[in-house]
This record gives C-alpha cells, sequence and structure tokens, in this order.
C-alpha cells in the first residue's frame, strides 16, 4: 500500500471490543489509529490533530451524536474523508448518508480485508482529489499571472501611445506660429494630458478604482500650466478637499477643470502683467463643488452660457449631462465658474472631516 501505511485513521466506534478488532486489523496494515468512543470525543480529537487523514465512522453511537451528524461537524472545521461503518443495510440507514459526501460504506461483520480495501480507496482517492485539487489552483495560478503581465504589457503600450501623441503635438506646439493652431494644440495637448493622468493613477489603483482626488489635481496643474509659457506671471491657489471619486466622474472632473483653466490661462489675463486663480473643490450633501476664479478681465459683455457653442463649454456641458452635473459662469472682478457633479454616498475622508471641524484646510498656491 505504500505511503498509506503512514496514514492516520480515527476510528470512532463506541462498541469496546469492536473497536480493539477494527483498531488491531488496521495497524497490523501499517496505519496509525485513534479511538474515540463518542461524537463528542471524536469532534474534539478531529480539532486538536491535523495529521488524521480519514474517519472511520460507526453510525449508530449510542450517545447524544450519532456518526452523521459528528462527520458533519468535523468537516465544518476541515474537510476530512469518511468512510461509515453500521450493522444495517435497510433503506432507512444508507438514506442518511445523502447529505454528506461518504467516501465509502462497510457492512459490520465483513472480513478484515473488506475493511482494509475499503480504507485504501478511500484514502487513494482523497489523495487524487488533493492532487486534482492542487493541480487547478497551479492552473488558475498560471493563468492569473499570465492575465495580469498581458495587462500589465497592454497598459505599457497605453502609456507609450500616449506620451507619443503628447511628444507629437507638443513638437508641433513649439514650431507653430498661426495664433489658432497654437490655441488648438494647446487645447489638444492639455485633454491628453489630463486622460494620461487619469490612466496612470486608475493603473496605479488598488481599492475598486476609486481615485484620490488630491494627487490628481496636482497632476493636472503639473501638466497644464508649463503649456502657456508665455501667459502672465499667474499664481494658482488651490484648495481641495480630500476624498476619492469614482473614474467616470473623475475623467469628467478632469476634463472640466482642464477646459475652465485653459479658457482663463489663454483669455482671462490678456493685456496684464500679472493675475491670481483660486481653484476650490469641496463636498457637500454628495455633490462635488468645483468653483474656479480668477481676477481677470471678465466674460465678455455679449456672453450667454446657454448659447455658447465652443468645443471647451460644449465638451463640459455634455460630461456633466450624465451626472445631473450643472455649471454657471458669471463676472465679477474677473470670472467665477462653479460646477456641480453628484455623487451619490460620496463622503470626505476622516482626516479632512476633523480638518474642517478644527477650522478649515489649508490653502496651497501654484506659481
Amino acid at each position: 500500500m505504500g505511503t498509506e501505511k503512514l496514514a492516520t485513521i480515527l476510528l470512532v466506534e463506541d462498541d469496546i471490543i469492536t473497536a480493539l478488532f477494527e483498531r488491531e486489523t488496521l495497524e497490523a496494515r501499517g496505519y496509525s489509529v485513534l479511538v474515540a468512543k463518542t461524537g463528542k470525543e471524536a469532534v474534539e480529537l478531529a480539532e486538536s490533530t491535523q495529521s488524521i487523514d480519514l474517519v472511520l465512522m460507526d453510525i449508530n453511537l449510542g450517545s447524544d451524536l450519532d456518526g452523521v451528524e459528528t462527520a458533519s461537524l468535523i468537516n465544518r472545521s476541515r474537510p476530512v474523508p469518511v468512510v461509515f461503518m453500521s450493522s444495517h443495510t435497510d433503506e432507512a440507514t444508507l438514506s442518511r448518508l445523502e447529505g454528506i459526501d461518504a467516501y465509502g460504506y462497510v457492512v459490520k461483520g465483513s472480513t478484515d480485508a473488506v475493511l482494509c480495501t475499503a480504507v485504501s480507496m478511500a484514502l487513494r482517492r482523497a489523495k487524487a482529489e488533493k492532487a486534482a485539487t492542487g493541480l487547478l489552483q497551479a492552473t488558475q495560478a498560471q493563468a492569473l499571472a499570465e492575465r495580469e503581465l498581458r495587462i500589465k504589457e497592454a497598459h505599457h503600450r497605453v502609456r507609450n501611445n500616449i506620451s507619443s501623441i503628447r511628444a507629437i503635438m507638443s513638437l508641433q506646439l513649439s514650431t507653430a506660429r498661426h495664433p489658432e493652431t497654437v490655441s488648438a494644440l494647446q487645447d489638444a495637448i492639455g485633454r491628453i494630458e489630463g486622460m494620461g493622468s487619469l490612466y496612470d493613477m486608475l493603473t496605479g489603483e488598488e481599492h475598486g478604482g476609486n481615485i484620490d482626488i488630491v494627487p490628481y489635481v496636482d497632476s493636472l496643474l503639473e501638466t497644464i500650466t508649463p503649456l502657456f509659457s508665455n501667459a502672465p506671471d499667474i499664481i494658482i491657489e488651490k484648495q481641495v478637499d480630500d476624498f476619492s471619486l469614482d473614474s467616470k466622474r473623475m475623467f469628467a472632473l478632469g476634463i472640466i477643470i482642464n477646459e475652465l483653466l485653459t479658457n482663463v490661462m489663454k483669455y482671462a489675463f490678456s493685456g496684464k502683467d500679472r493675475g491670481l486663480v483660486r481653484l476650490n473643490i469641496t463636498v457637500y450633501d454628495e455633490t462635488v463643488i468645483l468653483t474656479l476664479r480668477d481676477d481677470g478681465n471678465g466674460l465678455p459683455g455679449d456672453f450667454e452660457l446657454e448659447r455658447s457653442s465652443g468645443l471647451g463649454l460644449s465638451l463640459i456641458k455634455m460630461l456633466l449631462e450624465q451626472f445631473g452635473g450643472t455649471l454657471a459662469m458669471r463676472s465679477d472682478h474677473g470670472t467665477t465658474s462653479t460646477v456641480l457633479i453628484q455623487a451619490p454616498g460620496l463622503r470626505l475622508k476622516p482626516a479632512d472631516e476633523a480638518r474642517y471641524l478644527a477650522g478649515g484646510p489649508e490653502q496651497s498656491a501654484v506659481a
């Protein structure tokens, strides 16, 4: 029987004489045998002895727990093959085994060869099942590793493609002379930068795909402002609550910040030597509130948001429609743009809530 001689068997039998004969028979075949007289004792032994490879269980134990109930309790803590024994072969007795995965059934009074063969077959089945489970787990682990590798390769290619597009358009921007061409390239590069930053954060997150707002906004500002190297001396002050947002809303928010800030950088300070921009993003009543203020020239006298057909504002309106959001713009010693985006279930992180209770977050400035 090879390695089966090293197996440990828990024999559960309430009849002392029967238990003695069966133990001697099994030990003569090289098995290590533990004996329990009651179901309770068997459960305790199974829980304390991890080396048990098989349970040989009498169905009628004459105690509070019968063999079927005992086997069920043992298998709740850890799966162990069970071979049942009984002197009864009637339908009522056998039907009791339907709710449990029995590895065999031995009629008491059978020869020693029958008992040992049943034990040997059960152990071989358990060994084969364990090997099959290990093979399945190894196959699944390999498939998962291959899938992760393909995903990483795909992410790498996407990043390279975004970088290539960005580099080509930046090269075109550096050689462009026509104002409309420069403006169009700045807009396009800003949008690409916003999508690239979001993509980098999405592929680096491990908590359900939500993105932290603070580093994303920082990344956007770092990529948008250098596009306007010929702009006046502009200081950007930002105050951003600490929260996470799902990728769809974060994508919309990033595009909106890019469009509004790009317009400010291009038009708000025409004819001025310097300017101030304040970006505020806060959360109230499951709503993201974005406010962008500048102290520039303000909106044109004939400006009407509803009739505006520019690509940037049209894009903002289209994105806001997805989430029941709104955009409002007004002139007040410059221009103030306010965006509301509904985000059910959204809350500030505990640390930011504590700061507000203590007097509010600090502002930071970007030159």
